[in-house]
C-alpha cells in the first residue's frame, strides 16, 4: 500500500471510529436514558411498519447503543475490521431504510449509502493492516487458516 494512501486510510479509519464511538457512547451516557422510540416510530417508507413496530424495544436500543461502540472501537484499533465494517454497512441500511422518504428526499443516494460504499471499501482494502491491529493478529493465528484471512483480511 503506497504510504500517502496508508495515511489517507489510517486517517479515513480513525476518525470514522470515533464518529461511531462517540454516537454510542453519548446514547449510553445520556442522562435519563436513550431510546431509539421517536425515531424508529416515525419511521417512512416501504419497510415502516416493521420499524415502527421495534419503537420502545429496549433490546434494541442495546444492540444500536453497543452496536456502534464496538464498531466504533473495531474502527479505531484497526480490529476486526471486516466484521466491524459488516455490521456498519446493516447499521447505515436499517438507518437508510428507517427515514426512507427523507433519505431518498434528494434522490437514492444520502449519507448512509456513501458511509455503506466506504466500509466496502474497509472489508476489501485491509483497512485494519495500516498501523492496526489486525495484522498483529493475524500473525498470532495460523495464516491457512480460512477464518483467520477472512476475519484479519
Amino acid at each position: 500500500m503506497p504510504e500517502g494512501f496508508a495515511w489517507g486510510a489510517l486517517l479515513l479509519r480513525i476518525s470514522l471510529g470515533v464518529l461511531f464511538f462517540t454516537a454510542g457512547w453519548d446514547k449510553l451516557t445520556a442522562e435519563g436514558g436513550w431510546s431509539a422510540a421517536g425515531y424508529l416510530s416515525g419511521a417512512t417508507g416501504p419497510f415502516a411498519e416493521f420499524f415502527q413496530s421495534m419503537a420502545g424495544n429496549g433490546l434494541i436500543d442495546q444492540l444500536n447503543i453497543w452496536g456502534l461502540i464496538l464498531i466504533g472501537l473495531g474502527f479505531i484499533l484497526g480490529a476486526f475490521m471486516r466484521p466491524a465494517a459488516l455490521f456498519a454497512i446493516l447499521l447505515m441500511l436499517l438507518y437508510y431504510f428507517a427515514a426512507f422518504e427523507s433519505n431518498t428526499a434528494h434522490g437514492l443516494l444520502d449519507e448512509h449509502i456513501m458511509y455503506s460504499l466506504v466500509f466496502v471499501l474497509f472489508i476489501t482494502g485491509g483497512f485494519g493492516h495500516v498501523w492496526g491491529l489486525d495484522g498483529l493478529l493475524e500473525r498470532r493465528f495460523e495464516k491457512s487458516a480460512k477464518w483467520t484471512k477472512w476475519l484479519f483480511g
